[in-house]
Order: structure tokens, then sequence, then C-alpha cells
């Protein structure tokens, strides 16, 4: 199996992730990037330890 472990993924990952590997959509793995980039507005927050 290549890319990351999808058992560790949040539901928006995961749709994330079955975007990029879609040939008919245009997800890339900038997409990617910049959903783990805290510094970027599509950045997936992790809700559970913020405060």
């Amino acid at each position: 199996m290549s890319g990351p472990e999808t058992d560790d993924m949040s539901k928006e990952e995961l749709d994330l992730w079955s975007d990029i590997n879609n040939p008919n959509n245009d997800a890339d793995m900038d997409d990617w990037a910049d959903a783990h980039n805290p510094n970027n507005d599509s950045y997936l927050e992790d809700d559970e330890d913020e405060d």
C-alpha cells in the first residue's frame, strides 16, 4: 500500500484522499498539503484539543 494509512484519517481527510485518487477530480497532493498546513485557509482543524 502506498500513501498514508487511511484507518487513522478523519472524515474530511478521507473525503480529500478519495478526491485526490479520483482521476475525474482536480484535487492533488497540493490540496493534501494545504489541508495539513495550519497556516492555510483550507486546514483541517483538529477541534478536540483546542482552547
